[in-house]
């Protein structure tokens, strides 16, 4: 019942999909331990793409098409929380040349040019990359590899915020806690296993090793990244290291295809 309690509390927060508020008697609004809950807070949240995804397939709907339609239930599923976080995190770290200058901009709700372009290629790569799995793939491994990328990716973003510092005080991500180790490893380790099934179905052991390696290096250099731009995590490189997961895990497997 605790994983379960910490699944729905982690849905609120990283998708817009109403949870009763039973789930949240007692809570204190912290996510210390709640973040074990990510991953499978990712396989619900993909489950209405996952629902479109069929659909498209039964009315034959070509694989760009579907592409689309499903990569879009995925951003309205989470209000664009983490396509937010990484446009802000594109105007931010490139946009200024301080680390008070660049949190400023990352606060700041406008979006600039590197939020935009950030924007327009992440989407299209999204598209792109879920078009050729589409095509190379079956119905069962291209649902299994959906909902394990949303899985995969959440269960990093909480491996990803317990290791950096909090950048930005009194913030979203900084008021609901730094992650407990012990937490944040329950939930990669959840995400790896459920990565490695999904993978190696659609693409074998290739696939495994190479969305591996490149989602390893992602996230290492993302965090060098931070940390030399502003010090550490702020809610909006949480969203952006969603995204790139996103992106390393889906590439990985379609070289391997």
């Amino acid at each position: 019942m605790d994983l379960i309690t910490d699944t729905m509390r982690s849905l609120a927060f990283l998708s817009r999909i109403s949870v009763l508020p039973a789930w949240f008697e007692g809570y204190d609004g912290r996510l210390a331990d709640s973040v074990r809950g990510f991953p499978f807070a990712g396989v619900l949240l993909s489950l209405p793409a996952a629902a479109i995804l069929i659909l498209c397939r039964i009315v034959d709907l070509g694989d760009i098409a579907t592409a689309i339609l499903v990569v879009a239930t995925l951003i309205m599923t989470t209000g664009a929380l983490h396509e937010d976080g990484l446009a802000d995190v594109a105007d931010g770290f490139f946009g200024g040349r301080t680390t008070e200058r660049r949190l400023e901009i990352m606060k700041d709700s406008h979006i600039g040019s590197y939020g935009t372009l950030a924007l327009i290629l992440i989407v299209l790569l999204r598209v792109i990359l879920l078009g050729d799995i589409l095509d190379e793939a079956n119905l069962l491994q291209a649902l299994l590899v959906l909902i394990a990328t949303e899985a995969v990716s959440r269960g990093l973003l909480a491996k990803f915020w317990q290791v950096l510092p909090s950048a930005r005080q009194g913030g979203v991500a900084d008021t609901a806690g730094s992650p407990q180790e012990s937490a944040a490893n329950f939930a990669l380790l959840s995400a790896i296993i459920a990565g490695a099934i999904a993978f190696g179905f659609a693409g074998g052991l290739l696939a495994i090793v190479l969305a591996t390696v490149l989602t390893a290096l992602m996230f290492f250099g993302f965090s060098r990244l931070c940390q030399q731009k502003i010090g550490g995590y702020t809610g909006d490189t949480l969203g952006a290291a969603q995204q790139l997961a996103t992106i390393t895990l889906q590439l990985g497997l379609v070289i391997a295809l």
